[in-house]
């Protein structure tokens, strides 16, 4: 009895065992664990594009009320009644009146305006009475109208 050689094909490529492994389905389900890692990607960018929105609107919202807003004063003296921008400065800054090179101290609580020549020297500043303020919106419409 003779042994019976195996057969080899063309440059030595052998041939292959077809797999034992089964076919997969394709209709089958994702398991929880895939479930949950494909729905937490989703919300996940939603909560950072949300999160960077409330952070820019809470930030505007604190620069609005720390910072000073401009008023419309309407002040008085002697009968001359003159209508101006007023703007309370900036931490480190003076306020200003912006139609006017004069330098204002006031006193709006008590409803006192002084405009002064020099800010160093008080006597020469001169007193006025403030009749009527406004808020930003009608400062800004004067400012953009005038």
């Amino acid at each position: 009895m003779s042994k019976q050689a195996k057969k080899q094909s063309l440059l030595g490529q052998t041939q292959r065992k077809q797999s034992t492994r089964k076919p997969a389905k394709k209709n089958k389900a994702p398991t929880p664990s895939a479930q949950t890692s494909i729905a937490s990607d989703v919300p996940s960018s939603d909560v950072k594009s949300k999160k960077k929105i409330w952070v820019g609107l809470s930030l505007v919202t604190l620069l609005i009320i720390l910072f000073p807003k401009p008023q419309l004063i309407t002040y008085e003296k002697l009968g001359l009644v003159a209508q101006s921008i007023y703007w309370s400065g900036l931490p480190g800054y003076d306020p200003v009146l912006l139609d006017s090179k004069l330098h204002p101290r006031s006193a709006l609580h008590q409803n006192i305006l002084y405009l002064c020549v020099d800010k160093n020297n008080p006597s020469t500043c001169q007193r006025y009475q403030v009749i009527e303020q406004k808020g930003v919106i009608p400062a800004l419409l004067k400012l953009i109208l005038d």
